[in-house]
Order: C-alpha cells, then sequence, then structure tokens
C-alpha cells in the first residue's frame, strides 16, 4: 500500500507540470504578435552600401529689391491744336475795295490796315458837318446871352439846342462811317484768308478776311467721366508733337455736358506758341497729370498672366513663395513702363518667373544690378 500511493502522487505531479506547460504555451501563442519587434523598430545597420535618399529641387529665381519712386500717374490723350480765336473781319458799309494791305499767312498786330474802301465824298460830309456844329453852337450860346434880358423865348433856346445836338450827331455818324472804310485788324495774329482784291464790291456784312489767334494754341482732347472728375482747370499737361517736341500747358476748359455719343468730356489745354510758329489744326499727345502714387519702372518682358488672363507681375516674399499681384500702367516711356500695385516689401522676379507659379516655394538668387528690371529692352 505505501508504495501504490508513492507511485500516484509521482502521477499526480506528472500531469500538473504537463498542464502547467500547456498553459504557458497557449499564453506565448496568444500574445506573440505583441512582443515581436516590428521591422521599423529594429535597429539599423551602418550599410555604406545603401542608396542615398533623392529630395525634390526647388525652382530658383532671380529677384530683385524694388525701388518705387513717388509720382504722378498720367492719362495719355490723342487731339489737336486749334486757334484761340478765329475772328472774321466784315465791311461795315457798302463799297469798292480801293487797297489791300494785308498777305495772307501774314502776322499782322491789332489795329494793322487790312483793306480800304471808296470813302466817297466822306471827307467833304465831314467838313460839312463840322461847320454845321460850330454854326448851331455860336446860335446857342448867343441865345443864351438872351436869356437872361427875357428877348428869346424858351422854345425858340430849346430848338437851337436840339440844332446843336443833330449837327454833333452827324459828325459822329460821317466818322464813324470814314472809319469803317478802313479795315483793321482787330486783334493781333495770323491773316488766315483774304476774300477781297483791289477793285471788288463789297456789301455791308460781307467778309473780308479771317484772323487767327495762335497764341496759346489750344488742344481739345476728350476725357473718359471715369476721369474727368479728377481734373480740374489750371491742372498742368504735358504736349507732345509729331516731331517729338514736348512743351507744357495747363487746363483751362472742363465742359460739364458730356458728349451724347461717346459720353467723354471735352478738355481744353492752353499751351504758349511764341511767335505763332506753330500752326492750327497738328495732330498731338496730351498727357494729363493726375493723382501721386507710388510706381516702379520695368521692361514690359516682367509682365507675367495670372491663371485668368490678367496681367500682373510675379514677386517673392519674405517666405520665398511666390506671390502675383495685378498692375496699373503709371506712365509710358521709350524704355520702359511705370506701374503701381506691387506691394514696397516685394522682391520682384528678374528672371525665372515663368517657370514658377503663385504660392510656389522657389530658391530665390538676389540681384543687385538694376539692370535687370529693364531686361528685353533695347
Amino acid at each position: 500500500m505505501p508504495f501504490t500511493k508513492s507511485k500516484q502522487i509521482e502521477l499526480n505531479r506528472s500531469w500538473l507540470l504537463a498542464g502547467l506547460l500547456s498553459a504557458g504555451l497557449v499564453v506565448f501563442l496568444l500574445t506573440a504578435d505583441y512582443i515581436r519587434p516590428k521591422a521599423s523598430d529594429a535597429p539599423v545597420s551602418d550599410n555604406t552600401n545603401s542608396k542615398p535618399v533623392v529630395e525634390n529641387k526647388l525652382a530658383s529665381v532671380v529677384v530683385q529689391n524694388l525701388n518705387p519712386e513717388r509720382m504722378h500717374r498720367t492719362l495719355t490723350l490723342y487731339g489737336e491744336t486749334h486757334p484761340d480765336r478765329t475772328v472774321t473781319v466784315t465791311a461795315e458799309m457798302a463799297a469798292r475795295v480801293t487797297a489791300i494791305a494785308g498777305q495772307k499767312g501774314q502776322l499782322i498786330k491789332k489795329g494793322s490796315d487790312i483793306a480800304t474802301l471808296y470813302q466817297g465824298s466822306l471827307p467833304q460830309q465831314i467838313k460839312a458837318a463840322d461847320a454845321r456844329v460850330r454854326q448851331t453852337a455860336i446860335d446857342y450860346q448867343s441865345a443864351l446871352s438872351l436869356k437872361d434880358s427875357n428877348h428869346i423865348a424858351r422854345n425858340r433856346l430849346a430848338q437851337l439846342e436840339v440844332d446843336k445836338s443833330l449837327a454833333e450827331s452827324e459828325v459822329a455818324r460821317l466818322k464813324v462811317m470814314m472809319s469803317n472804310s478802313q479795315l483793321t485788324a482787330p486783334i493781333s495774329g495770323i491773316l488766315n484768308e483774304r476774300f477781297t482784291e483791289e477793285g471788288d464790291f463789297v456789301d455791308k456784312g460781307k467778309p473780308v478776311a479771317t484772323i487767327l489767334d495762335l497764341d496759346p494754341l489750344i488742344v481739345y482732347v476728350s476725357v473718359p467721366q471715369s476721369i474727368v472728375q479728377k481734373l480740374k482747370t489750371g491742372d498742368s499737361a504735358q504736349v507732345r508733337y509729331l516731331d517729338e517736341q514736348q512743351v507744357s500747358g495747363k487746363i483751362r476748359y472742363i465742359a460739364r455736358q458730356s458728349d451724347q455719343g461717346t459720353k467723354t468730356y471735352q478738355v481744353e489745354i492752353a499751351i504758349n506758341n511764341p511767335g505763332m510758329k506753330k500752326p492750327a489744326g497738328m495732330s498731338v499727345e496730351a498727357e494729363l497729370i493726375l493723382e501721386a502714387v507710388t510706381a516702379i519702372k520695368l521692361s514690359p518682358a516682367l509682365i507675367s498672366l495670372s491663371e485668368s488672363g490678367e496681367p500682373g507681375i510675379k514677386w517673392i516674399d519674405a517666405s520665398s513663395h511666390v506671390g502675383f499681384s495685378p498692375i496699373n500702367i503709371v506712365r509710358t516711356e521709350a524704355d520702359g513702363l511705370w506701374v503701381s500695385g506691387i506691394p514696397e516689401q516685394a522682391r520682384l522676379i528678374t528672371r525665372g518667373q515663368g517657370f514658377v507659379r503663385e504660392g510656389d516655394l522657389v530658391t530665390v538668387i538676389n540681384e543687385p544690378s538694376p539692370v535687370l528690371v529693364f531686361e528685353g529692352i533695347e
């Protein structure tokens, strides 16, 4: 019996050990995924034969700091020169032309003779009228001396006064006729047309000549309604002739009623014309001086288009990202454009703007030379 009991105890121990081993194996199998090391957690061996990682290379652009200037916005319009005044000299009496003094195209002064009309008996009539004035004056003075002694009737004295006044009036009328027989220039200017010759007969009111006052010359331009409110009389303007000669002028008149067809307003610019050397009717460019703005000068080659097709300039901000700003043309010159609308702290892209878009991060190369701003201009 003791032996049997001992064997039973050993058998129970064997089963207990087998059970514990089985339970441990089950636990191991269930937790293997959690305790197995991940590939990313495994130590990386120092392998000198491994290939290097390739990084994307940023686009490079050349930039330049802006040099903005304070200047006036301008508006260039086209017009032509006109006389300040055009005066037509007419005959104020019907008579024959006896002499011609002025020549077409001649610069004449105010009061200069143009033509002489036949005077007829006017000199004799004036002489007789002067005598009549003297006679009536004597009669009237004699009547006054009799007035105090009551030796003359009051109505007689009044009649003598009337006679004296009528005689003086006749002299004045005849002298006006004599003056009208001599046609003179009412203003200084160019004798542009002469409609009569010596020997012609002119009726009263018939034109004899036209005179152009060409100093100052007047340039007429049509201003859009969006701009006219920014102008005032006395504002400066620059006028350029076809021969590139440029003169200064001032606005002297702004129409208060627009043209019904074009909805524009006529503006008159007065420019000096010493000696009246420049003729009327010349085509010119008139540059109106508008409000002051901050602008930079650049080549038209640097202008880009946005994705919507709007013209503008690409620039770089402080974080090396590409920006885009629509521009306003302030002034055009032979060697470039003056534009506004670009942030003052931006750096202008002068090379490579065609390979980058707004918002791109780029590699920036600074270019200190200002010549690149005008790249493409001959």
